[in-house]
């Protein structure tokens, strides 16, 4: 068995807009980023992005600090658009035209890992992940993977993944488009946060990997934001929900970074955030954390109750003789 080479799945250009008046996609709603908002706007903050390439696109220019390529394809993402997209999530300008990322005054570092047909191998993805730490990174988004089943052929992504993790950067991962039992590699990574896909009901996405492994669920389907040849296009997946976490964990950072931290409780590392997503979870599903949509999707200003350490346990089905056990000592009290 080998690995992948295609590490993005297919995906549809739902609609292709070559201009907008600056808007802000269904995601800002649904996690309450306009209340983030009255704190801070992602600034102080360097989100990676390990995807196609260097977004080519003005509502994305005066956010991308660095950028560096670890494939044979040019590093300009003119040809896939997969990272234009993402990254357009993340932190796309306040410009007054076009689409404004959830975190848009945080600053993008570009690490091209696959290539123009999004293939990609563990060399590629672990030299960006590398070279993220090497440029001060504090949140890694990747929008990006393969089945669970292919794990083992990951052990440099591993390996940088930990010493990403080590140094305190945040790293956010999609879940995968298999509709499987299980989140994908490198999402499954015990330092990585795993992210599902839900649309703008809150609904699971019927392509969003699911398991004991993920983590949060996030805006994935038919999400607008930045695309190739300078244009706006709607997509759907959980590379659409990551960078939704990914520009979320930026806001926190800052927040509590920041000014000396305000009088907040200071974030040491990505455990802190990881806690901190759970703690604003708006708990859809199943009661407490589910395997559809982990601990649920985090909504600023929301106060989850959810203890982890004892999640809701459901009542056990009860049998004919039960019932009749119940009915007799209701007669006879």
């Amino acid at each position: 068995m080998k690995p992948p080479k295609k590490l993005i799945p297919d995906f549809d250009v739902n609609i292709l807009m070559m201009s907008l008046s600056e808007t802000k996609d269904y995601g800002h709603s649904m996690h309450n980023v306009p209340k983030a908002w009255l704190e801070t706007k992602g600034e102080g903050i360097k989100v990676a992005v390990i995807d196609t390439g260097l977004p080519v696109h003005r509502d994305l220019t005066a956010n991308i600090l660095d950028a560096a390529n670890f494939t044979d394809s040019p590093i300009e993402d003119l040809v896939s658009g997969h990272a234009t997209h993402c990254a357009g999530i993340i932190a796309a300008c306040e410009n007054d035209e076009g689409i404004v990322g959830i975190a848009p005054r945080a600053k993008l570092l570009i690490g091209k890992a696959l290539d123009d047909q999004g293939g990609g191998d563990d060399r590629s993805i672990s030299q960006s992940v590398l070279w993220a730490i090497d440029k001060g990174a504090n949140v890694i988004s990747m929008s990006l993977g393969a089945p669970a089943k292919y794990a083992s052929y990951f052990p440099k992504t591993q390996a940088a993944i930990t010493a990403a993790y080590k140094k305190g950067i945040v790293i956010i991962c999609a879940s995968g488009n298999e509709n499987a039992s299980q989140v994908g590699v490198p999402a499954r990574f015990e330092e990585c946060i795993s992210v599902a896909a839900v649309d703008s009901n809150k609904q699971r996405a019927n392509f969003s990997n699911k398991g004991p492994l993920l983590d949060f669920a996030s805006a994935g389907v038919n999400v607008l934001s930045t695309f190739k040849n300078k244009t706006f296009a709607k997509l759907s997946g959980t590379s659409m929900a990551c960078p939704q976490i990914a520009g979320i964990s930026a806001l926190i950072l800052s927040n509590h970074l920041n000014e000396g931290n305000n009088g907040r409780t200071p974030i040491n590392g990505p455990e802190d955030v990881r806690e901190h997503l759970r703690k604003i979870c708006l708990d859809v599903g199943k009661a407490g954390f589910d395997e559809e949509y982990g601990h649920g999707i985090p909504v600023f200003g929301h106060i989850n109750d959810e203890n982890p350490d004892k999640p809701p346990v459901e009542p056990p089905k009860k049998d004919i003789w039960s019932w009749m056990r119940e009915w007799i000592l209701g007669l006879f009290g």
